[in-house]
């Protein structure tokens, strides 16, 4: 069988209990890969990000000027949408997710970019941050659900949500009005007021809407933002992580979509 000469790619998305995971070898990370993405990067990304990558194209004026979010600063901001542990960088995989499948609501998708430009304007992006030079990130383990949603799980993921204080960002029932965010005591990294999201829409939901996604985000926190990790808090405890996942979709969706 002879070899790709080309990035080779295989986008999977796992609907119900499977994570949204794009796949795909990248190319090496040269100058010439830089340069290429740096081309894509002016056509595609510099209105928002800017030309230097720090979050100050023209867009951004009107996008964030005052409250949150605002484009990202990959200069020297941390990344929401990841895989790894809070406080650390994005894996390659989680950028390229990213970049495939957008931001609903604030970034497009990508997709219409060629596999390789999307990898090529990844590795571009890299550049501004000489913190990608320090060492690979590591992804977090990210479980299949052990059990299925039920009537009881969801019952206990209730429970939880109460008890580990979600209700004060997103509410008693998940619309984002919670007496924090009504206070307007939420700010991001940079101080810009932010919302808490509604539950009830899954729009709202930014690392991905699967239940293995919405696991991943309550595990790895959404940095930059007031939304912590739970990794701690939940350590040891899958079943409760689960239900808590279960009662979070619940809030957003019919039944039928919250099969394992």
């Amino acid at each position: 069988m002879k070899k790709w000469g080309t990035v080779l790619m295989t986008v999977l998305v796992f609907l119900a209990g499977e994570t949204t995971v794009v796949f795909a070898l990248k190319p090496e990370e040269n100058r010439a890969t830089r340069e290429r993405g740096k081309i894509t990067f002016e056509r595609s990304c510099m209105f928002c990000h800017g030309e230097e990558g720090k979050g100050d194209g023209p867009a951004g004026w009107f996008i964030g000027r005052y409250s949150a979010p605002h484009p990202r600063n990959f200069t020297v901001e941390s990344f929401k949408l990841r895989s790894t542990i809070s406080g650390e960088l994005p894996t390659d995989q989680d950028l390229f997710r990213t970049v495939t499948q957008g931001i609903p609501g604030y970034m497009p998708s990508f997709n219409g970019l060629t596999e390789e430009e999307r990898w090529e304007v990844i590795t571009y992006v890299k550049s501004f941050n000489p913190a990608f030079k320090e060492g690979t990130p590591t992804p977090m383990p990210i479980p299949h659900p052990p059990f299925p949603s039920s009537d009881e799980s969801i019952e206990n993921g209730r429970a939880l949500y109460l008890k580990y204080g979600c209700r004060g960002c997103h509410g008693d029932n998940g619309y984002g009005d919670g007496p924090e965010s009504i206070k307007g005591n939420l700010k991001d990294a940079r101080g810009l007021p932010i919302a808490a999201g509604n539950l009830t829409d899954r729009s709202a939901l930014k690392n991905g809407s699967t239940p293995r996604d919405v696991y991943r985000s309550l595990m790895t926190g959404l940095d930059g933002s007031p939304m912590p990790s739970f990794a701690d808090a939940l350590n040891g405890k899958e079943n409760e992580a689960w239900d808590l996942v279960y009662y979070i979709l619940s809030l957003s969706a019919d039944r039928g979509g919250l099969r394992w």
